[in-house]
């Protein structure tokens, strides 16, 4: 038997993280994706049939849910391999199985939280990706960098252009390895759909006035697993409120995105009283605060997984440095990742600006314009000011310095 299903809502009940927040930003999936997402219900469901190539209207028909993960079908030749610098890419498998190897417990966490527990960010990069959700967390940093004379107030546009850029990145290619390594049977990966929610507690407190402890009731935050009732009720309040009519005309991107447009504020204030309204299948009324997608990772049993990583690449050189010096091949790994990091981060904003200016300079010969003077006005949008930072030249220099600052230092 067969389920049909919407775009969204497939998206919203089994998309990973990147396919989430690819959606949330374009309003649908662009082909890659598509493709891709594509692969993953492939792998997880014995029938899959799809009306429609990525749209809004795009419908799924999807079969009984397999046991196991199947092998997955990727058409690419390399397996998107070569597309990245090639330390880069060597660095993302051998941190994820050193990591694990070292932690003997997972629980439920989300990527950043692995990003930055497994190397791949810094504690001030994973602090300034809390600025994707919170103005305030993004303002507070933008003052810091500020007055660290990392930025200046003609290229603060370039924080948040950064952060969501870079933090997008390596998620993706995170998730991509965590789907290599599963299917090599090196981890098991488990998905889990978070809530964090407000409980009313008794808590013991010393009273002055009496000289004596005395239980009060207290509201605390607490973090619990969604079960798949309260996930398709969150699912089914959302599709229902972005489709009342003064919140139609909202793309994802802009929901997600937006959060200081007036429309888009109304959105999230309605949202999260829903949200906190939502009842669990026993009828409890959950109190939720916010939802989000958590991770728990553990190594299979088996051999030394990096050795067996390795000679699955035959990766010799590597193999033979790591058997020599685990420890020195460890630290090696990670500069030769972060260097790497470094140079691609830099050279996809020269990239970003060149194309830029390359597009400026044509559609000024075409129409045999000169040149105006180029401002960066206050009320612009954020992607305008990144702009005018490309054709002013501004935008690689910004993002030089912010790379250094987030970036990973090797003495």
């Amino acid at each position: 038997m067969l389920t049909e299903f919407s775009q969204e809502e497939i998206v919203e009940l089994v998309g990973d993280e990147v396919v989430k927040n690819h959606f949330h930003k374009n309003g649908r999936l662009m082909t890659n994706m598509f493709e891709r997402f594509l692969r993953d219900l492939e792998q997880r469901y014995t029938q899959v049939k799809v009306d429609g190539k990525g749209g809004k209207k795009t419908r799924y028909l999807i079969g009984e849910r397999r046991e196991f993960l199947a092998e997955r079908k990727d058409k690419r030749r390399y397996n998107g391999e070569g597309q990245l610098p090639e330390n880069y890419e060597q660095g993302f498998p051998i941190m994820i199985l050193e990591h694990l190897i070292r932690s003997s417990v997972s629980e439920p966490t989300t990527t950043n939280n692995l990003l930055k527990d497994m190397g791949f960010i810094t504690d001030d990069l994973f602090e300034a990706s809390k600025g994707k959700y919170s103005q305030n967390v993004l303002n507070s940093q933008i003052a810091k960098l500020k007055v660290d004379n990392i930025i200046a107030n003609n290229t603060e546009s370039a924080v948040y252009d950064y952060v969501d850029r870079e933090i997008n990145r390596l998620t993706q290619h995170f998730m991509g390895y965590i789907q290599k390594l599963e299917v090599a049977k090196l981890i098991i990966h488990n998905k889990h759909t978070m809530g964090l929610i407000s409980v009313t507690e008794p808590i013991d407190i010393y009273d002055k006035f009496s000289g004596r402890m005395k239980t009060v009731l207290e509201e605390q935050e607490r973090y619990i697993e969604l079960s798949p009732f309260v996930i398709d009720k969150v699912a089914k309040m959302r599709r229902g409120l972005q489709n009342k009519p003064k919140y139609k005309h909202l793309t994802s991107k802009e929901i997600y995105r937006y959060r200081n447009k007036t429309d888009v504020k109304e959105y999230w204030k309605e949202h999260d009283i829903l949200l906190y309204q939502i009842i669990d299948e026993n009828g409890i009324q959950l109190k939720l605060l916010r939802t989000f997608e958590a991770h728990t990772l553990f190594l299979q049993a088996g051999d030394n997984p990096i050795k067996r990583w390795l000679e699955k690449k035959q990766n010799r050189g590597a193999i033979d440095l790591y058997n020599n010096d685990e420890l020195q091949y460890y630290l090696k790994n990670r500069e030769q990742f972060h260097e790497a990091r470094e140079k691609y981060v830099v050279k996809l904003a020269t990239d970003r600006q060149d194309n830029a200016q390359k597009e400026n300079t044509k559609l000024l010969d075409e129409f045999g314009g000169k040149q105006k003077k180029v401002e960066i006005n206050l009320d612009d949008t954020e992607w305008v000011k990144n702009k005018k930072l490309m054709f002013l030249g501004l935008y690689v220099e910004a993002y030089e310095k912010l790379q250094e600052h987030y970036g990973y230092k090797f003495n």
